[in-house]
């Protein structure tokens, strides 16, 4: 075990430098900087924004600086935020994705398992059609076109929910149901195959032989088996709805680390783009490491080793 988080440990710093690297030098690729837009600044005024910033230096210079500074926990100060640094600006926003991240996620198990289980009991029955049916549309429609349409009916039309914010507890709804939306759908579609699966094997007959009941035999036996899957799909789950949200914030105006992202990206502020990519994948890797170690505790066949 020890060994094997020690490798991962390894293999993600070498996987955070690479992408260091590719982002510094293709957000300097890019035609444009963080000081060009409509309106053009006097010749003056840009020779002291790029001096302020370092960016007047030979690029190997910045990005050794760069690295230097991150060594040390310095993501640098954003250029185009007023000069509030980039440690601030996730420190801020990263707590509000977080919170509508989490809310979607546990959204999509409470609803995506009993789905699944409920569609794989009545394999072939209307309810299973059903619930595959529905599964299979909100997988094929794109996540911000379900945000357009979940404001159009439940807060233009209806307006049961704000649908720009997160001023109030009911601002949650409509974000958290369209980040959910897709994971639900997955995992429904994923439970039901496992459950199918784990429904037709030896142990399963057994206990029905034993005359054990049809709750214990799905909520005991088969259903533990069934979740192995899940388990491997939360850190590509928690991948989607990070990236999933940046849209999603951007649609309900919502302060959150993925609306500040890509604001970034088309300001070109260097930093907040180098920045949140890094903490963004650090983020990542450290919960996929997370997922396989729990995995290696639902099921015991698989060790890490291999």
């Amino acid at each position: 075990m020890a060994r094997y988080i020690l490798k991962r440990i390894v293999w993600s710093i070498v996987s955070l430098f690479v992408i260091v690297t590719v982002t510094f030098f293709l957000m300097r690729m890019i035609p444009g900087g963080p000081f060009t837009g409509e309106k053009t600044l006097p010749e003056q005024i840009l020779q002291n924004l790029n001096e302020k910033y370092g960016l007047n230096k030979p690029l190997g210079v910045q990005y050794f600086k760069y690295l230097n500074s991150l060594l040390h926990g310095d993501l640098g100060i954003s250029m185009r935020n007023q000069g509030r640094t980039v440690n601030e600006i996730i420190a801020e926003t990263f707590p509000i994705s977080a919170k509508v991240g989490i809310l979607a996620i546990i959204l999509s198990l409470l609803i995506g398992i009993p789905l699944g289980i409920w569609s794989a009991v009545h394999q072939g029955k209307w309810q299973d059609n059903l619930s595959m049916i529905i599964a299979t549309i909100f997988i094929t429609i794109p996540g911000f076109v379900l945000a357009v349409i979940l404001m159009y009916i439940f807060g233009v039309k209806l307006q049961l929910v704000p649908i720009m914010g997160l001023d109030e507890p009911k601002s949650y709804v409509l974000p958290v149901v369209t980040l959910a939306a897709y994971p639900i759908s997955f995992i429904a579609r994923l439970i039901r195959s496992s459950m199918l699966e784990s429904l037709s094997q030896d142990y399963i007959r057994t206990a029905r032989a034993k005359g054990l009941s049809d709750f214990i035999v799905i909520y005991k036996h088969a259903l533990k088996n069934s979740l192995i899957p899940v388990v491997t799909y939360l850190g590509p789950l928690i991948a989607g709805i990070l990236t999933g949200s940046f849209v999603v914030e951007k649609i309900f105006s919502i302060p959150g680390m993925g609306r500040f992202y890509v604001d970034s990206i088309s300001n070109r502020d260097y930093s907040l783009v180098m920045g949140t990519t890094i903490f963004y994948a650090a983020f990542l890797i450290f919960m996929n490491l997370i997922v396989d170690i729990i995995y290696v505790f639902i099921d015991p066949r698989i060790k890490l080793e291999d």
